[in-house]
């Protein structure tokens, strides 16, 4: 099997080493010992987009859902009752 071996020297650096959860370059602020990068051009426009389709899907269903949103899913009768309006049979 594979061994490492473990010194006092190793302990001392992985207890003082930063931990860092993106990549290295650009700007990044660290607090208590954890890096956080600011995030890319491209990543805050993806964002904004994602963002924009979300909301516009949201505003889309409530535009045609309005009702049952409202007042719930129309009871079986009253389909029944608008399928006999027009003429239909059971």
């Amino acid at each position: 099997g594979l061994r490492t071996q473990v010194t006092p020297a190793s302990l001392r650096t992985a207890a003082t080493t930063t931990r860092s959860y993106a990549s290295s370059g650009g700007k990044s602020e660290t607090f208590e010992g954890v890096t956080i990068h600011h995030a890319s051009t491209w990543h805050k426009a993806l964002a904004h987009g994602f963002g924009g389709v979300m909301w516009f899907w949201i505003f889309y269903r409530l535009r045609n859902d309005f009702d049952t949103f409202i007042f719930g899913h129309a009871q079986h009768f009253e389909h029944e009752m608008e399928h006999e309006k027009d003429g239909g049979h059971h």
